[in-house]
């Protein structure tokens, strides 16, 4: 009790948050900067001269002033002050030409190879990142905020630096000449200068303020701007009420921004008004002051006179240039923070050392997987026993939500079992090169995407040249998709989707699930995987296309994985899934016989089949 007595107390905890985000903001700087030099060394060096030549070149603008009047005050011939417009000019053009050529020239240039460096290494760091990662929201935010701000960011912290830079240099440069004009006025000037920028500073933490209030407020209001804008949700808007909902919603967040104005408006109305007195006071005082000693004690010529005032203005606008540019730093590092975290990320699947061999069985043991950890954590999967050998044609039914799909990322490893193993021909997967194993097993997901690329590129998965046009040609008769691919424009050079182009192709559903397959066959895997391979099929195309699969995947494994049992009665073996555990398993006929889950499902859609063919008649 007495240590704790004796001890000193805390220093305030407010000061010591705000020296942590100081500390953090210069840590974030250095590693932005260091970011920046590695790919782009020149930014720096040329940001730096920039702001240095910028810097110099408000004083230079008012010494020229000064040098036209006293010339003139002076009663100096023409040809003096001539010599003094001539000079400037020069000046004005050789300024002129660098400003462009670094402004039109070379700073859009870097910028772009600043972009496609960064870029490139936050996509290269998308893809090494485990799929888990895209569970976790607050990663996933910080992810997606990461890829969209980060070039936005890292230019504004060298655009605030190089401004900083020609904000300090103008300052002192500026109190310079205004010290070779009159100490008294240099000194009054300066202090009035630190006043503004105090007052900038609380103007700026009001700004922080408010904007932290609207925040949450803006987002709702981005959200309801979202609906109403993208296609997305243009079909449901039509076709209910929901539209008034989401307009109440916009509604309240307008009230809602209107609250926090009138919260601010006084704090505004104060600290605005407080400037402009400061500003009328110092500016009239000033002038009276330059006049005196012009008029009265003519201690100061009329080109100090023009010094003293351009001075004031030009330094009364940078000191509030200059605190901005300080305080945007604070929200840069808060985008760096964020930014670092990403790119610091370290996945947790990583590659063994041995290179897969062609597939002979996967063996799954007691398998068992959860989403999330903790208390958060989903069981999706619980004791999984099955083995698939080649040539085996396995098929997974269940329900949706039985777990089928979160089996096809374990046997690819996206995620690593939570409990038991998988061993491809003996070994753990953890054993082999991610690439290596991966080369040997295709997989179309329920969620298949199409690219805005040549049909080509699609089916490839990577770049296409002519060369491989009779392998991609027997991947997309293997998909049945040959009676499409005789009707496109350029044959398997014909773009898909008119993202970027207009005279691209757009698929039906049925048609783009047949290409997604095409790129699973093109792969010559020795394990196929297919999530509903049929489910945007009618049932003519989707018999058509499970007799295509058997015949091109003979002597290959192949996982089916649907809820739609018209594509498991050639199956070798049927594994039935009910709540992430296997609860039966066994051929068609084995498990109608047995009269279970499995013979429940298959009669129930064999029914409803019936009733629709008689409703069709």
């Amino acid at each position: 009790m007495k240590q704790n007595q004796n001890r000193k107390p805390d220093k305030n905890p407010k000061q010591n948050r705000k020296q942590k985000q100081q500390t953090n903001t210069l840590k974030n700087m250095m590693w932005m900067f260091k970011v920046v030099w590695r790919h782009t060394p020149g930014y720096i060096f040329w940001m730096i001269f920039e702001g240095v030549v910028w810097g110099f070149n408000h004083s230079i603008g008012i010494l020229y002033i000064e040098l036209l009047f006293n010339s003139l005050d002076g009663g100096e011939g023409f040809g003096h002050t001539a010599k003094i417009i001539l000079a400037y000019a020069i000046y004005l053009l050789l300024f002129n030409i660098f400003h462009q050529l670094y402004w039109t020239i070379y700073n859009p240039r870097i910028q772009k190879r600043l972009n496609i460096a960064l870029n490139s290494e936050l996509f290269r760091q998308a893809v090494r990142l485990d799929l888990a990662k895209y569970d976790d929201p607050e990663f996933y935010n910080d992810f997606v905020w990461s890829m969209e701000k980060s070039l936005s960011h890292i230019i504004g912290t060298m655009e605030d630096t190089g401004k900083l830079i020609n904000r300090l240099i103008a300052s002192v440069t500026l109190v310079s000449l205004l010290l070779s004009v009159n100490v008294v006025m240099a000194i009054v000037i300066v202090a009035v200068s630190i006043i503004m920028f105090f007052l900038q500073r609380y103007g700026n933490r009001i700004n922080k303020e408010m904007s932290e209030e609207m925040n949450p407020l803006n987002r709702e209001g981005s959200y309801v701007m979202r609906i109403f804008r993208l296609p997305d949700w243009a079909k449901e808007l039509r076709t209910s009420d929901i539209g008034e909902i989401m307009l109440g919603k916009y509604r309240k967040y307008y009230e809602g921004c209107k609250q926090i104005n009138l919260k601010y408006s006084n704090r505004y109305i104060i600290f605005y008004s407080t400037i402009n007195i400061v500003n009328i006071v110092a500016e009239v005082g000033m002038i009276v002051f330059m006049l005196y000693q012009v008029m009265v004690a003519q201690s100061v010529l009329l080109g100090g006179f023009a010094i003293a005032l351009n001075a004031y203005w030009k330094m009364t606008w940078q000191i509030g240039d200059l605190v901005n540019r300080v305080m945007n730093y604070h929200a840069h590092s808060l985008f760096i923070d964020k930014l670092i975290t990403f790119l610091d990320c370290k996945p947790e699947i990583v590659d063994g050392d041995s290179s897969a061999e062609p597939l002979e069985s996967l063996t799954i043991k007691d398998v068992s997987f959860a989403y999330g950890s903790g208390d958060k954590a989903k069981t999706v999967l619980e004791d999984i026993d099955m083995t698939i050998k080649r040539g085996e044609k396995i098929a997974i039914v269940g329900y949706n939500g039985a777990g089928k799909t979160t089996l096809t990322k374990l046997l690819m490893r996206l995620y690593d079992p939570t409990g038991g193993e998988i061993c491809y021909n003996g070994k753990p997967l953890s054993a082999y090169k991610l690439d290596s194993l991966r080369g040997h097993i295709a997989a179309v997901f329920q969620d298949y995407r199409i690219f805005a690329a040549t049909l080509g590129e699609n089916v490839v998965g990577g770049h296409y040249d002519a060369s491989m046009e009779p392998d991609v040609r027997a991947a997309l008769d293997a998909s049945a998709f040959t009676d499409k691919l005789d009707e496109l424009p350029r044959g398997i050079d014909t773009v898909l989707t008119r993202e970027f182009d207009d005279e691209g192709t757009q698929l039906s559903g049925g048609e783009a699930q047949k290409v997604a397959i095409a790129r699973a066959f093109y792969k010559r895997a020795d394990l196929i995987i297919l999530d509903e391979p049929s489910s945007a099929l009618d049932p003519d195309a989707e018999y058509a296309l499970n007799r295509a699969i058997s015949d091109y995947a003979k002597d290959k494994a192949i996982v089916f994985i649907s809820h739609r049992l018209s594509t498991t009665r050639g199956a070798d073996r049927i594994y039935m899934f009910d709540n992430g555990r296997i609860i039966e398993s066994g051929s068609h006929d084995e498990l109608i016989a047995r009269g279970g889950k499995y013979a429940e499902m298959f009669n129930l859609q064999a029914e409803q089949y019936r009733k629709k063919v008689a409703v069709e008649v």
